[in-house]
Formats: structure tokens, C-alpha cells, sequence
């Protein structure tokens, strides 16, 4: 009872960063959308994904082993940390020269329109976005989801405040925007670095790099790291189809509903990132698939629910957010809920399975889902436009969906019906739950 009782502590301290994370996220939508205009903010939004896309290739899946080994104790933390500060300096280097090589050989494509010196400018954040995800995967492995959490606002709340102080007050426009993205890496390595010295008592020194930890990482890591990579690719390959068919005003429309869409996932995302370090350190079969099962019942109600509230207040939405020149991404975030829906209930499935140790079972599925991706888009887009991109992301999505719960099935042995499918004893663990809430803020 303890362990169920701290896993949904746990859950519930990552929720509270992600809905606080809602909050930074539309605002910052809010403010680009408004003062960038879609056109501003379709290239800000091409422009950031480059070294995302970047850092996402390159990154060797050590921040998801990083989770695997730090649970697992196999390594000491002063091997791990050192060893992984070491490779986001080598990888960051090596992006940075990729990026500008390639920025000089499509520099006369059909993303001329964009402003290539903020995109070699935006290829600087790199050692900061992979000191993150590589820092912070420490907490999430010790399971300390408090600094974890806090790591990931920092990252976010110095993103908004630069954007409010440099975009917003002082009018520097889409510049001032790119450096805002960097900052909040940087703020957030820095306070992971704060914490790794002074709690955990860590040194910089690249004596301790262990070669045997590095190997091992990679290793098991590359699985979930072409996984993560097949991943990116599904969620983001539509964005440069639509720069490329259609220029960055269309980017601009569809990433507004893309962004808003994803804030719905935020409830998987905090259940999942407890869910693999909790899966990873479980020596118990019953264990895992009872954990997993019971989660998934209740966010596939939960996200079924959410959906048909947003897809109904899609319009007012932005409305609110944005003006009257995102009237048509409404529809893009309508045609996008489905997806998104099965999307969130999916994370949790691919989550337990890399824990299990089986990462490459997510890779076989995101692989698929990229294929299917590439065709429906160039087969959509060009025929009805931006709906297009929309209406191929939801139906990878279903398909992904449904091919991984075939999979978990046969993986777990728990049938389809007992993951989907709400209990009395669901029902009964709920409000319990929302009675004890209710009596601790009393």
C-alpha cells in the first residue's frame, strides 16, 4: 500500500509542475502568437525545431539509460554525472558542426524565407538542451521528482520571463524570441548543476568518466534512442512538410493548435515519467502490470473526457489565447484531439515497456508510425492543405495506439479489456483519493 501510496504522490507532484507548466505554455503561446504575428510565429517555430531535431539525433538515448542505470544502482552517480556533463560537451560540438554544414548546403531551398543567421545562432543552446535532458534524468532515476519537476519549470519559467521582458516589453521581436529558447536551458542546467554540488556532494572531474558506464549506456539506451528519434520525427516531421509545401504563415496556424493540443498530454506526462523509474527499480511482474493497468484504465476515461470538453471550447479557446489570425487552427485542434486523445493514453504503455527493459518494442511501432507519417503527409497536405497534416497526425496516432496495446497484451499477458476498461474498484480508489485531497487542503 505504500508503494501504490507514493507512486501517486509522486504522480501527484509531477502534475502540479505540469499544470503549472500549462500556464507557462499558453502564456507563451499568447505572447509569440500576438506579437510575432503567424507568419513570426511559424519561423520561430522552424527555427527552434532545428536544434531540437538535432539534439534529439544525437543525443545516444543516455538520458532515458540514465533513468534505467541510476534506478538500478549499478553505477556510482560521480561515474554517471561526469560521465554524461563529458558527452553533452562532445555531442553539443559535433551538432553545432553538423547544423552548420547543413545550414550551408540548403541555405538556396525553399527555407530561404527563414532568417539563417538566427538559425546558426539557435544551434548555441545545443550544450545547454543536452546538459538538461542528460542532468535531470539523474533526479527522475533517484526518483526525486521534486528537483526533477523543479528543473523542468526553471526551464520554462526562464523561456516565459525572457519572452515577457525582451519580446513583450521591449519589442525586439523574433531575435529577442530564439534567445528566450536558449535562455531557459540555461537556466535550468544551472540549477541542476547547483543542486548535483551541494546535495548530492558531486564534483566536475572527467577522471571519474567510466568508458564500461558509457558503452552500457549506449547499449541499452540506442534502443530507445532510435525510438525517441522515429517519436520526434512522427510528432514533428508534418511542421517542416507544411514549411516546405506551404511557407511559415501555414507553420504558423498549424503549431498554435500543435502546442495548445499538447498541453492535454501534460496529465500522461506526469504519470509516465514516474511510471519508468518505478517500472525499472520493480522487481515484480504482478507488480508492474497491476500498477500499469490501473493507471491506463483511469487516464483513458480521463483523457476521453478532457477531449470532448476542448474539442467543444476549441473556438473560445483561441479566442482567448490568440485573435482573430488563428481563427482556422481551431480546426486544426479539433481534427488533432483524436490523436492526441489515444496519444497521452499510448505514453503510458511505451513507458512501462522501456522500464521492463524492452525499448526496442517502442522502436518497432515508432518506426512504422514515421513511414505511415511521411505518406499520408505527402499525399495529404499537397491536396487539402494544412487539415491535411492535422488529419494524418490522428490517424498514425490511432493506428500507433492500437498496435501497442496488441503488443502490451501479448508482452504482459493483460487483456486490452482490463487496460481500458474502468473498475468499480477504479472507481472506489478515485474517491478516496479525492476525498483524502479534499480533507488535507481543509
Amino acid at each position: 500500500m505504500e508503494t501504490k501510496n507514493s507512486f501517486f504522490s509522486n504522480s501527484l507532484i509531477t502534475l502540479t509542475r505540469q499544470l503549472a507548466s500549462i500556464v507557462i505554455g499558453i502564456t507563451l503561446i499568447s505572447v509569440l502568437g500576438r506579437t510575432l504575428g503567424k507568419d513570426g510565429y511559424g519561423e520561430y517555430t522552424l527555427i527552434t525545431y532545428v536544434p531540437l531535431m538535432i539534439m534529439t539525433f544525437l543525443n545516444l538515448g543516455l538520458n532515458s539509460s540514465t533513468i534505467y542505470f541510476v534506478s538500478r544502482r549499478k553505477y556510482s552517480l560521480k561515474e554517471i554525472f561526469n560521465t554524461n556533463v563529458l558527452m553533452a560537451l562532445l555531442l553539443s560540438l559535433i551538432g553545432i558542426i553538423i547544423g552548420t554544414v547543413v545550414l550551408y548546403l540548403f541555405k538556396e531551398s525553399k527555407f530561404d524565407e527563414l532568417d539563417l543567421s538566427l538559425l546558426f545562432a539557435s544551434f548555441f543552446a545545443l550544450p545547454f538542451m543536452l546538459g538538461m535532458i542528460f542532468l535531470q534524468t539523474i533526479f527522475q532515476g533517484q526518483q526525486k521528482f521534486k528537483t526533477f519537476n523543479t528543473a523542468l519549470l526553471i526551464q520554462q519559467l526562464g523561456t516565459v520571463i525572457s519572452v515577457l521582458i525582451f519580446v513583450l516589453l521591449l519589442d525586439l521581436g523574433l531575435q529577442a524570441a530564439v534567445f528566450s529558447f536558449g535562455i531557459g536551458y540555461f537556466c535550468s542546467v544551472t540549477y541542476c548543476l547547483i543542486i548535483l554540488f551541494t546535495v548530492e556532494k558531486l564534483q566536475l572531474n572527467f577522471r571519474s568518466f567510466s568508458k564500461t558506464y558509457l558503452k552500457e549506456s549506449v547499449t541499452y539506451g540506442i534502443k530507445a534512442h532510435i525510438s525517441n528519434v522515429m517519436t520526434f520525427l512522427n510528432y514533428r516531421l508534418d511542421i517542416f512538410f507544411l514549411g516546405f509545401f506551404l511557407g511559415k504563415g501555414s507553420v504558423g496556424i498549424y503549431s498554435a493548435a500543435v502546442n495548445i493540443g499538447e498541453r492535454l498530454s501534460i496529465f500522461s506526462q506526469s504519470i509516465s515519467s514516474v511510471l519508468l523509474p518505478r517500472i525499472s527499480s520493480s522487481e515484480e511482474t504482478v507488480d508492474r502490470n497491476r500498477i500499469t493497468a490501473l493507471v491506463t484504465r483511469i487516464m483513458t476515461l480521463f483523457m476521453i473526457l478532457l477531449g470532448l470538453v476542448v474539442f467543444i471550447l476549441s473556438d473560445f479557446i483561441f479566442d482567448v489565447i490568440l485573435n482573430s489570425e488563428y481563427e482556422s487552427s481551431s480546426l486544426m485542434l479539433q481534427l488533432l484531439i483524436p490523436g492526441i486523445v489515444v496519444l497521452a493514453v499510448e505514453k503510458l504503455l511505451s513507458n512501462d515497456l522501456a522500464g521492463r527493459g524492452k525499448p526496442e518494442l517502442n522502436m518497432y511501432v515508432s518506426i512504422f508510425n514515421v513511414v505511415l507519417n511521411v505518406i499520408l503527409n505527402l499525399i495529404l497536405i499537397p491536396s487539402i492543405g494544412i487539415k491535411g497534416a492535422a488529419i494524418a497526425s490522428s490517424i498514425t496516432y490511432i493506428l500507433s495506439f492500437m498496435i501497442k496495446v496488441i503488443i502490451y497484451s501479448r508482452e504482459t499477458k493483460v487483456k486490452p479489456f482490463e487496460l481500458l476498461i474502468l473498475r468499480k474498484s477504479d472507481v472506489l480508489l478515485l474517491s478516496n483519493t479525492a476525498k483524502k485531497l479534499a480533507k488535507s487542503f481543509m
